[in-house]
């Protein structure tokens, strides 16, 4: 193999991999709180934009094990990415907030499941009622923003959530889980990179 095609085919691999790495990376979580200043009326989403206290936000790997502060406001934004090799699967979503006032469950925008009662499932996820639960038939790829709004009046508890694909094992709603979903398949990785070393074998030949 001539220099300059082995350098040619040594780029097309970095770029392969910076592609795959670029994937990895894909999601974030943000947790954001905020003190009760007026009443929870059970439009969750609206509440939380209507309290006038300060926002204290953070930044989680992991959602389980989180814990919200007492007469609080609780917002959770989740981005995440799914290629096209997830595409298509049936997802379940759940989250266990501790919610005294209750709370609602969004994916992109579209609300999904909201309960008005006091949320909370001492770490039994076979208490469904106690969850926020978001099920999604045709998960579509491309982004995607899950966002949770609850309200907690005393005594907080830990906090978890988990997700599953096609009736698959649980997975944490973490972001290390989550981005997963937006690393391609082996498979198409190698075959863009094949396609890209053709294309640079095919111009060096032309010219």
């Amino acid at each position: 193999m001539k220099k300059s095609t082995s350098r040619t085919f040594f780029a097309v691999l970095l770029a392969s991999g910076f592609l795959a790495a670029s994937a990895v990376h894909a999601a974030s979580m943000t947790y954001e709180t905020r003190a009760i200043t007026s009443p929870v009326s059970g439009n969750y989403q609206a509440d939380w934009s209507s309290q006038a206290s300060s926002v204290t936000s953070s930044q989680l790997s992991d959602f389980n094990g989180s814990v919200g502060a007492n007469s609080s406001y609780d917002h959770l934004s989740v981005s995440f990415n799914v290629a096209a090799a997830a595409a298509g699967s049936t997802a379940i979503f759940e989250l266990a907030p501790d919610a005294g006032y209750g709370g609602a469950l969004y994916l992109d925008g579209l609300l999904l499941d909201a309960k008005n009662t006091d949320l909370w499932w001492g770490g039994n996820w076979d208490a469904t009622g106690q969850l926020l639960v978001a099920s999604i038939g045709n998960l579509a790829a491309g982004n995607h923003v899950l966002e949770a709004f609850w309200a907690e009046g005393c005594c907080n508890g830990a906090q978890g959530g988990r997700y599953q694909l096609n009736g698959g094992n649980w997975q944490a709603l973490s972001v290390s889980n989550l981005d997963s979903l937006a690393v391609p398949e082996p498979a198409s990785l190698a075959l863009f990179g094949l396609g890209l070393f053709g294309l640079a074998v095919g111009r060096r030949k032309n010219g």
